[in-house]
């Protein structure tokens, strides 16, 4: 038998060939993934807001207890948080007053000057209505105090300073006009009833208050 004969037939039988698929079989291919089993693109995500939280100023005038004469009549500024639902009307608020006033009074021929300083921290609830349905907005609020007091005198040779700290409760409530969005001006008026503080004399710290307010929204 020549040679010829045997090696080529040996050599198409060993020559790499692909793979024949079976009639009516669909050969498997790498390719990308159609667009429709794509991944979208992640969404960044979306925040809304739950609640208003507003800061409020105050400035105004303070009368104290009768005890603290020549000094009862002080100047008071303030700053307060307001917390609340977006859709409620009732809120958590809480803040810090600053109040002081002087004044003299005379013993026989001797002149005594007086100086009075009230530091408060509060905080409590408030619930704000709107019988108008408009701009206007009248409130109401109640809540406890801690408050520190300092009373100072001079004169009669020398000069005495005492400071002690004392509780309250507190109701103030007011008017607020709404001119733009998230920001009002208003008047607030404010009651406080305190338990005495030892200064020169055991002492109340009771107070009535009306002040200017300015707020606005974050």
């Amino acid at each position: 038998m020549p040679l010829d004969s045997f090696v080529a037939p040996l050599a198409v039988f060993l020559a790499p060939t692909s793979p024949v698929a079976p009639a009516g079989t669909l050969t498997p291919t790498l390719a990308s993934p159609p667009a429709a089993f794509a991944l979208p693109p992640l969404a960044a995500p979306q925040f809304h807001a739950q609640g208003v939280m507003r800061t409020i100023v105050y400035a105004g005038a303070r009368s104290m207890d009768s005890d603290f004469a020549p000094a009862d009549d002080q100047t008071v500024f303030g700053i307060a948080i307001d917390v609340r639902q977006a859709d409620g009307d009732a809120s958590f608020e809480t803040g810090y007053f600053f109040s002081s006033g002087d004044g003299d009074t005379r013993v026989g021929a001797n002149s005594i000057d007086v100086e009075s300083h009230t530091h408060e921290l509060w905080m409590g609830a408030r619930w704000r209505f709107d019988p108008w349905d408009g701009p206007f907005q009248p409130y109401v609020g109640t809540g406890l105090s801690l408050l520190r007091a300092e009373y100072k005198t001079d004169g009669l040779g020398g000069s005495d300073s005492n400071s002690a700290w004392a509780f309250g409760a507190y109701v103030h409530g007011g008017l607020e006009w709404n001119f733009a969005e998230g920001w009002s001006v208003g008047v607030d008026l404010r009651l406080l009833y305190s338990t005495p503080a030892s200064l020169q004399a055991d002492t109340a710290l009771d107070y009535m208050q009306a002040a200017l307010t300015l707020g606005w929204a974050w």
